[in-house]
């Protein structure tokens, strides 16, 4: 992960998962599927097993590759954009990889050409850095971590009301610090 992120960036990230949940009728800690959002924020998403503008050789290919190097893309067309994510994922991994997707179109990335003309990936650091930090939050946003902490809700649970893998749910209680948190606010509450 970066340490390079744009003064305000991971305040603006939890502002974006705080607005979201407002705008779908939800409390900010509570989950949000990345799905509903997309249909929110009026983005198609569609999975590669099924898209009719790829050859059935290219998702066999993906069905049966071992690695998971490919999680997910926009196709941008002017105003126009949709995600293609990869189903052949476990369901948690899908909802990171179209969260991460979303991720690229809220913050306005440049949307381009995901390989080079020279066959190398196309790969910009600091934008992929900035879509993982914000996918991440709008699946577990701090106050979601905190909540999460606070009441001990077990992973099994976590998983399955928030639908994210064990790896994201450590990683976002890391770096939100949101066991020191939660014991500020048990130790407020001791008084």
């Amino acid at each position: 992960m970066s340490k390079g992120f744009r003064h305000g960036f991971k305040a603006e990230a939890e502002n974006y998962a705080t607005l979201f949940r407002e705008e779908l009728g939800k409390k900010p800690h509570e989950p949000l599927c990345p799905r509903i959002l997309a249909e929110h924020l009026c983005i198609p998403v569609r999975e590669l097993s099924t898209h009719p503008g790829l050859d059935q050789d290219v998702k066999d290919y993906w069905r049966d590759c071992e690695e998971s190097t490919f999680s997910g893309l926009i196709l941008n067309d002017g105003s126009y954009k949709e995600i293609v994510h990869n189903d052949y994922h476990h369901q948690r991994r899908q909802n990171s990889n179209i969260a991460h997707e979303l991720a690229h179109v809220i913050l306005g990335h440049p949307l381009s050409a995901p390989i080079k003309p020279s066959g190398e990936r196309a790969y910009d650091k600091h934008i992929e850095d900035e879509a993982k930090w914000l996918g991440a939050a709008l699946l577990i946003p701090k106050k979601a971590a905190i909540y999460i902490v606070l009441n001990s809700i077990s992973l099994a649970d976590v998983q399955q009301e928030y639908g994210v893998s064990e790896e994201l749910l450590k990683y976002r209680v890391q770096v939100t610090d949101a066991y020191r948190a939660a014991s500020n606010i048990r130790r407020i509450y001791r008084r």
